[in-house]
């Protein structure tokens, strides 16, 4: 696996709302939000309560422009009655080739791509930092289009529309259904998420 070290000027472009991986002591990553932060620090909102503390170590991971990133830092406060975790921003930042060992998370939500000349409606299969698995009937976009994706359930959105491009498509056991693999492709800001997208993946 490629791990290139970033400049240290380099910042983590990590809004608000911003959807990312957590693993502590290199434990299971799980999915997270970026729920606050400044210049020093970053509040992480996940579904379920990780055994930490103070010091401990945190790896937070993220997808812009079809590319992962790593932060390799630390923990600074545990969680607290708004369920939020905080890390130091401060730390190693690396960028890695390997997509195929990022951790994907089983959700079932609709989906709608966005392309220059239609839309097309589909199934999520999957979801991680680095982009969505669709169930899409019909022609299947070619590899490279972009478009833009939403995902939603039948309560509102789950993940706003997000830039993305078609990375891979493949068949399916059910005729005239595609498996479409699709990669957040913005490169100016990290896909964002709800938190209701966070209990749905718990």
């Amino acid at each position: 696996m490629e791990r290139t070290p970033l400049i240290a000027e380099e910042q983590t472009p990590l809004d608000v709302g911003s959807l990312v991986s957590l693993s502590i002591n290199i434990g299971e990553p799980l999915p997270a939000i970026v729920a606050g932060g400044d210049e020093r620090s970053l509040a992480l909102q996940t579904a379920n309560r990780l055994a930490c503390k103070v010091g401990d170590r945190a790896v937070i991971g993220w997808s812009i422009g079809g590319e992962i990133y790593e932060l390799r830092t630390r923990v600074m406060r545990g969680y607290d009655i708004s369920s939020q975790l905080m890390v130091s921003r401060q730390g190693v930042i690396t960028r890695t080739g390997d997509r195929r060992g990022v951790a994907r998370f089983v959700l079932v939500a609709g989906g709608s791509l966005q392309l220059e000349d239609r839309e097309i409606l589909g199934f999520t299969h999957d979801l991680s930092i680095h982009g969505v698995g669709l169930l899409l009937e019909g022609e299947t976009p070619p590899l490279g289009t972009h478009g833009g994706l939403e995902v939603h359930d039948a309560l509102g959105v789950l993940l706003p529309r997000a830039n993305v491009r078609v990375m891979h498509a493949s068949e399916t056991k059910q005729e005239g259904v595609a498996r479409v693999g699709l990669a957040f492709d913005d490169p100016s800001r990290v896909a964002g998420a709800t938190g209701r997208l966070l209990s749905l993946l718990s």
